[in-house]
């Protein structure tokens, strides 16, 4: 990294790091894709991405900062999707969607997924430290949703309280009904609030009609739960 403290345009800088990291975690099978900012692992029809969003303030020798954003999207996922319409709310856009978090989402710490780049002589250090979380946080939270029969056991309460239904789609788009069902379960049990809005979207759902465009997620939860037979 010796050739990053003599960079100074903020894209470029970034453009850098992305490398090196990206040479750092090739044997994790990630590549640097640098048009998009962003890292990449391919398993199969599965991409697990890591982006580097950089800051709208970044300017030339004032400040480089960019904050890593984690999803994953499932090519056979999309394809259930457009196989089966009635059982879901997405509409062919961004349809291979099944999870994501900016990192310092993930970890409860904003600032944990925040890297600034902006004084030459911490660039490394800042990017080593970086890695070590990548290493610690980003990877094993991909390797989580990785099995389909123990996600619902190993994924953290912050992705399956944002994505239950997209996770339950995935689950059944794989054959995993129970492991659906479970994961279903732990939703409502981490937070009771959800049941009222929760059930009003399965009355929905077991009638045979879809919640409205402006339905809360819970309510969408609920349907997703009656359309998809989990109980």
């Amino acid at each position: 990294m010796v050739e990053l403290a003599a960079l100074e345009r903020p894209t470029e800088v970034v453009g850098a790091a992305g490398q090196w990291l990206a040479s750092q975690l090739r044997g994790e099978g990630f590549t640097w894709a640098r048009s998009l900012a962003k890292l990449e692992r391919r398993i199969g029809v599965r991409r697990e991405q890591i982006h580097l969003q950089s800051s709208k303030w970044n300017r030339t020798g004032e400040l480089i900062e960019f904050g890593a954003v984690l999803n994953v999207r499932d090519g056979a996922l999309r394809k259930w999707r457009r196989a089966n319409p009635a059982l879901t709310s997405y509409v062919g856009v961004n349809d291979d969607w099944l999870c994501g978090h900016p990192l310092g989402v993930l970890t409860g710490v904003w600032h944990q997924g925040q890297v600034d780049l902006t004084a030459p002589a911490a660039r490394n250090a800042q990017l080593e430290g970086f890695l070590r979380r990548l290493r610690a946080e980003a990877l094993p939270w991909f390797d989580g949703s990785t099995e389909p029969e123990q996600a619902a056991e190993r994924l953290p309460s912050v992705t399956i309280g944002l994505y239950f239904v997209d996770l339950a789609e995935w689950l059944v788009c794989r054959g995993c009904q129970d492991a659906a069902a479970r994961l279903m379960r732990r939703w409502l049990a981490e937070d009771g609030a959800r049941r009222p809005d929760f059930e009003s979207g399965r009355s929905l759902g077991e009638r045979g009609e879809r919640p409205d465009v402006s339905a809360g997620q819970w309510v969408r939860a609920g349907w997703s739960s009656a359309v998809l037979g989990l109980t």
